[in-house]
């Protein structure tokens, strides 16, 4: 039998007062330690912290990485918790990464993902910001193994699938979703959750440009939990021999026919 796991998602937007924007997450998270008892992941949402525009690409993410992976590192330090930390701009060799960092309860940051499908659809082109990360987000904690995809991602079925047959207990989505692209926001994540059979903690931004409803949802495609339109937390406990059972029997897994794919 697995250990149930409490999952929070902490929903903030992004302002042009980047200190301020920490100070409102972590404040958040402050206020979730006072209210649940028993919380093992936290997840933030994508460019929560600083969101560059294009002609902003040679100078974003200058003095961010250090201050960023400080602050959460003391927090999950101080509440004994993992931390996704949501994406900020990552600037590396050069480059320009939309990046998460997870980081364990003692602090250390075990990785980093680089979102690597970016938002080039409608009228933006997140490829004229940021370069492509060329991994996968699967890391190993000590609740079991997560896989981490960002906002668009969720319309990348062929990712999804790859990081789910990693055998994760629960997929995070850090995103900026526009309004007002609600529906496709609720199909999309319930989708990732039914399909893979699969808790899925999905954690959108908040603000003139975001409308929020971060969500957890069960492997039966159902919301369990859900914030409203304003900065906030949603909060639940999974239970991931629920999961087990169901994938014993849905046996979509197992039914696979891989060898007939071409992807």
């Amino acid at each position: 039998m697995k250990d149930k796991l409490g999952i929070l998602g902490i929903q903030v937007g992004v302002t042009p007062d980047k200190e301020d924007n920490l100070r409102r997450a972590l404040e958040f998270i402050d206020e979730a330690f006072l209210r649940y008892k028993k919380i093992d992941l936290i997840c933030l949402p994508e460019m929560f912290y600083e969101f560059p525009e294009k002609e902003e690409r040679l100078t974003a993410g200058q003095g961010t990485y250090e201050r960023f992976e400080e602050a959460f590192s003391e927090y999950a330090k101080k509440y004994n918790v993992n931390i996704v930390t949501g994406t900020f701009p990552m600037r590396k060799e050069g480059k320009l990464y939309n990046t998460a960092l997870i980081m364990d309860r003692a602090g250390r940051t075990v990785g980093s993902y680089s979102k690597a499908h970016l938002f080039d659809a409608y009228d933006s082109r997140e490829s004229d910001t940021f370069d492509r990360g060329d991994g996968i987000g699967i890391f190993d904690l000590d609740i079991g193994r997560i896989g981490v995809a960002v906002c668009y991602e969720l319309r990348f079925p062929e990712y999804l699938r790859s990081l789910c047959l990693k055998d994760l207990e629960l997929l995070v989505v850090p995103a900026a979703f526009y309004t007002p692209r609600h529906d496709a926001w609720d199909i999309l994540i319930k989708g990732a959750a039914l399909s893979n059979l699969q808790y899925v903690l999905a954690v959108n931004q908040y603000g003139p440009e975001f409308f929020g409803r971060s969500s957890i949802v069960d492997p039966a495609g159902i919301v369990t939990a859900r914030a409203s339109d304003r900065e906030g937390m949603v909060y639940d406990i999974i239970d991931p021999d629920y999961q087990d059972e169901l994938r014993a029997r849905i046996n979509t897994y197992e039914n696979r026919r891989a060898e007939l794919y071409d992807l």
